[in-house]
């Protein structure tokens, strides 16, 4: 399965110290240039450990780009990644962004963002409902910019994965 990402979803992932749940879901995560240097910001020594290990960094089209952000009046960063995701016919697009997810499923792509990945990582038992459920409540006490209510759907989603 190819996967691609753009900044949100590892930014995320990264305020819960949780970048690895990528490596153990997908082993390999593409992301463009562009969204490596919205990312360098955060000094993080979690964030470099994955740039040496499964976050691929691609050159993409500054072109190609401009040209979905018109099309799709999406930031230049996830355009970046959507033409990624075109040309590695990526499989999988990891995002938050309401307008961004749209536009990637107008495209054919699948799509999640990081209750996704979580919830994933709890079906894998790569993670427990315990564990799920404590990242679920720390996005809501801190600012992940998620609506409460989605979260909380998460949360009671966590319970039925494992009733089945």
């Amino acid at each position: 399965m190819r996967v691609v990402s753009d900044a949100d979803v590892l930014i995320h992932l990264l305020k819960l110290e949780k970048l690895s749940l990528l490596r153990s879901l997908y082993r390999e995560v593409a992301i463009p240039e562009y969204v490596k240097l919205e990312l360098l910001i955060k000094e993080n020594p979690e964030l470099q450990k994955a740039f040496n290990s499964f976050l691929k960094v691609f050159a993409t089209s500054k072109g190609k780009a401009e040209d979905i952000v018109k099309r799709h009046n999406i930031h230049i960063g996830e355009a970046h990644v959507k033409a990624l995701g075109e040309e590695l016919k990526a499989t999988l697009f990891l995002s938050n962004e309401k307008k961004v997810r749209k536009a990637a499923k107008e495209e054919g792509f699948t799509v999640a963002g990081t209750i996704g990945i979580i919830l994933k990582a709890v079906k894998d038992r790569i993670i427990d409902k315990t564990e799920a459920k404590s990242l679920f409540e720390k996005m809501k006490a801190e600012d992940f910019r998620i609506h409460p209510d989605i979260l909380q759907k998460a949360i009671n989603t966590v319970e039925e994965i494992l009733m089945n």
